[in-house]
């Protein structure tokens, strides 16, 4: 019955046979060969049906389908216009412009954009360095000295952060965190 015994075996035995009907309820019965010439007179006298196990319709629930709650909503016509609500709009923050264009002026002055849009006030050489491009956010009033001027993010001489010992200084840093802080106040969504 473990599958190591041949079912001609179990035939054989009347042990087998006996144990197979009272554990599984199996009727087993010795197999008498047929050739296909004489099979049809053995088929056509009808063997009485054992049922080995219970029936298996009485396995099976039916639930009914559920009703919905609420009555179904009618399909609109072919030819009904439907109006969709006004979508939500948001008025454009003029703070929003000005911090934005306080972040790209402050970028753009930290790579030394402005040098040549105020190279009249202060040419270069003669009252400030050749890689002097970028000016200092803390002294404006000093535009046309050199104490109005540091050196940008792409001079050679002078790289990093804090003040002489490299390009970009505190107050461009606290600048660019103020701009990018009150950029995403404005821009989040309420």
């Amino acid at each position: 019955m473990d599958g190591e015994i041949d079912a001609a075996d179990i035939a054989d035995d009347p042990t087998l046979v006996s144990l197979a009907d009272r554990i599984y309820g199996i009727k087993i019965a010795a197999v008498q060969p047929v050739k296909p010439r004489d099979a049809n007179s053995v088929l056509a006298t009808p063997a009485a049906v054992t049922e080995v196990a219970p029936p298996t319709d009485m396995l099976v629930e039916v639930i009914a389908p559920a009703q919905p709650a609420t009555p179904a909503v009618p399909l609109p016509e072919p030819g009904m216009n439907l109006e969709l609500p006004p979508l939500p709009t948001r008025k454009k923050s003029p703070l929003g412009f000005l911090f934005g264009g306080g972040l790209v002026v402050c970028v753009a002055n930290l790579f030394g954009v402005f040098s040549t849009a105020f190279n009249s006030l202060c040419e270069s050489g003669t009252c400030r360095g050749a890689e002097q491009t970028r000016l200092n956010l803390m002294s404006p009033h000093k535009i046309g000295e050199s104490d109005g001027w540091s050196y940008s993010l792409l001079s050679e001489s002078m790289n990093g952060v804090g003040g002489t010992a490299g390009g970009i200084g505190i107050p461009d840093i606290v600048a660019l965190v103020v701009l990018l802080g009150g950029l995403f106040m404005v821009t989040r969504k309420k």
